[in-house]
C-alpha cells in the first residue's frame, strides 16, 4: 500500500534536511496522525519537532480536555508543546465576525508568531477530504480559478503533508498505530456549512465515485498550474500596459478577455487593497474604449481618460500640507496617503531623469508640497521659465491629478515636480543630489 504522506512530502518538497517543524495539534485524528508521521521521519530528515495547540475557549470543559490530551501526547513523544488560550467568542463579538472566522484568524496569527520566533515551518493537518470540502464550499459560493485550487500543499511557512491522505486512510492509520485522539463535538452536527457538505454532499458523491476526492485533487492541481500560468501572463501584460499615471487603455483593450479581466482585477487590488466584484470589472471594460468613469466600492472610482486607465479616490485629496525638505532626507514619510523615501546619492556620475540640484541654502528653504497659484518652473536646457500649469499641460499630467502630485519648491520656484522631466542638467560642486522613491519606484532625483 502506498504511503500518501510520504508521496506528498516528496511530490511537493514539503520537508528538507534539518528542518524545524511545529505541528498544529488540535488533538483530533488528523493532527495526531500528522505529528506521529512526522515523528516517524524525524531521524531521516534530522527534524526538530514542536507542536502548538490553540484553545479557542469555545467548548468549555471539552476544550480543556483537548488541551490536556495534547499535553500528555506531546509528553509521550518528548515533543515541546506551545499552548495558547484565546477567548475567541469575545474577540468575535468585538470584531463583529463569526466565531468560525475569528478562530481561523487567531490560529494563523499564532502560527505566524511561532514561525517567526522559532524560524520554523508550521504543519497543518489538512487532508484530501478537507481539500474536497473546501473545493465544494468555494464552488457553491461562486469562485474564480484560484478558488478551484482549493487548499495549497504549501504556502509561505505553512506545509500540509496530509493533503493526499483521505479520511479513511487517517482512520486506518490511527487503528494500525494504536493512536488515541479526541473528537470535537461540533464536527458531528450540521450547524456549519463544512459539516453539511462533509456529511451529505461528499458522502453522496463518493457513492457515485469512491475515488471522488482523489479525482478532484487532480482537477485542483490542474487549476493551480493554470492559475500560475495566468498570473505570469497577467504580470507581463500589466508591465506592458503600465504608463506614468496608470495603464494604457488601448493596450489593455487589445488583451485577450481573460487576461484583460485579470489585469483589471490586479489594478483594482493594488490601488484599493480590495478584490473587485465581477460587475466592477465589466463596467471598467466598458469605459476602456470610449473613456469615462465608474464608481467602485468605498471612495474609489475607475477613470479612463486621455488613453490612461487609473483608480482614484473620489474625495478631493488636495492638501495644504508641506514638509521641510531638510527634515525628510534619508527618511520614510507619508504624503497624500502615499509612502515615500528620500535618499541622498553620493555618486555624482549617476545620471537619472528628473534630477534636482539644490545648494545647502536651497535645501534649508525647500518644501515638499502640492501646487499653488503663482508657481513657476525653470528649464535650464531651454533657458526658459514657465508657469507650472503650462508645464503640466506640456507634459500631459492629467488635470484631475494636478492638485495631488508632490513637488519640491523654494517659495514659488518649483525645483522638481513629479511627471515633469529634468529641469536642471548641469552639475556644480556646491550642490547635492537625492532620490525620492514611491512604493519602491524611483520617480524623483534631487541634489548633486
Amino acid at each position: 500500500m502506498s504511503n500518501p504522506f510520504l508521496t506528498a512530502v516528496n511530490k511537493y518538497n514539503l520537508l528538507e534536511n534539518n528542518d524545524t517543524v511545529a505541528v498544529a495539534l488540535s488533538g483530533g485524528a488528523d493532527s495526531v496522525s500528522l505529528l506521529h508521521m512526522l515523528y516517524s521521519v524525524k531521524q531521516k530528515y534530522n527534524l526538530t519537532l514542536y507542536a502548538i495547540h490553540i484553545n479557542h475557549m469555545i467548548r468549555g470543559a471539552e476544550a480543556d480536555r483537548d488541551e490536556e490530551f495534547c499535553r500528555k501526547y506531546c509528553e509521550k513523544l518528548s515533543v515541546k508543546l506551545f499552548v495558547k488560550r484565546i477567548d475567541v467568542p469575545s474577540i468575535a463579538k468585538d470584531e463583529k465576525i463569526s466565531t468560525e472566522l475569528c478562530g481561523r484568524n487567531v490560529r494563523y496569527k499564532a502560527f505566524d508568531e511561532l514561525s517567526k520566533e522559532l524560524g520554523c515551518k508550521i504543519a497543518t493537518a489538512h487532508t484530501l477530504s478537507d481539500n474536497a470540502e473546501t473545493f465544494m464550499i468555494n464552488l457553491i459560493r461562486g469562485t474564480s480559478l484560484n478558488g478551484l485550487c482549493a487548499i495549497p500543499e504549501k504556502r509561505d511557512y505553512i506545509i500540509r503533508p496530509l493533503i493526499l491522505c483521505d479520511r479513511a486512510y487517517i482512520e486506518s492509520y490511527c487503528k494500525a498505530n494504536s493512536l488515541d485522539f479526541v473528537t470535537d463535538s461540533t464536527n458531528l452536527t450540521d450547524d456549519y456549512t463544512r459539516n453539511k457538505i462533509r456529511h451529505n454532499v461528499i458522502t453522496e458523491l463518493k457513492k457515485i465515485n469512491p475515488s471522488f476526492e482523489t479525482s478532484l485533487k487532480r482537477l485542483c492541481d490542474d487549476a493551480k498550474n493554470l492559475a500560475e500560468y495566468m498570473d505570469k501572463q497577467t504580470a507581463a501584460a500589466m508591465s506592458d500596459c503600465k504608463r506614468e499615471y496608470g495603464y494604457s487603455t488601448q493596450k489593455t483593450c487589445e488583451l485577450d478577455k481573460i487576461i484583460r479581466q485579470n489585469v483589471i482585477k490586479k489594478i483594482c487590488l493594488e490601488s484599493t487593497s480590495c478584490i473587485p466584484e465581477h460587475i466592477h470589472i465589466e463596467l471598467i471594460e466598458k469605459i476602456l474604449a470610449k473613456g469615462g468613469s465608474v464608481d467602485l466600492f468605498g471612495n474609489f472610482r475607475a477613470v479612463a481618460k486621455q488613453g490612461i486607465l487609473r483608480i482614484e479616490k473620489t474625495e478631493n485629496n488636495n492638501t495644504d500640507e508641506e514638509l521641510l525638505f531638510s527634515n525628510i532626507i534619508d527618511k520614510e514619510f507619508i504624503f497624500n496617503n502615499i509612502k515615500y523615501f528620500v535618499k541622498e546619492i553620493k555618486n555624482t556620475d549617476i545620471t537619472v531623469e528628473n534630477q534636482i540640484y539644490l545648494s545647502d541654502e536651497e535645501i534649508n528653504a525647500a518644501v515638499l508640497r502640492t501646487r499653488r497659484q503663482g508657481d513657476k518652473i525653470y528649464f535650464e536646457e531651454r533657458n526658459l521659465t514657465k508657469p507650472l500649469r503650462k508645464a503640466m499641460n506640456e507634459f500631459k499630467i492629467p488635470s484631475e491629478l494636478r492638485d495631488e502630485i508632490p513637488l519640491v519648491a523654494v517659495n514659488s520656484n518649483v525645483k522638481w515636480c513629479k511627471g515633469i522631466k529634468s529641469v536642471q542638467t548641469s552639475y556644480s560642486a556646491e550642490k547635492r543630489k537625492f532620490i525620492i522613491c514611491e512604493q519602491g519606484r524611483i520617480f524623483l532625483c534631487i541634489r548633486t
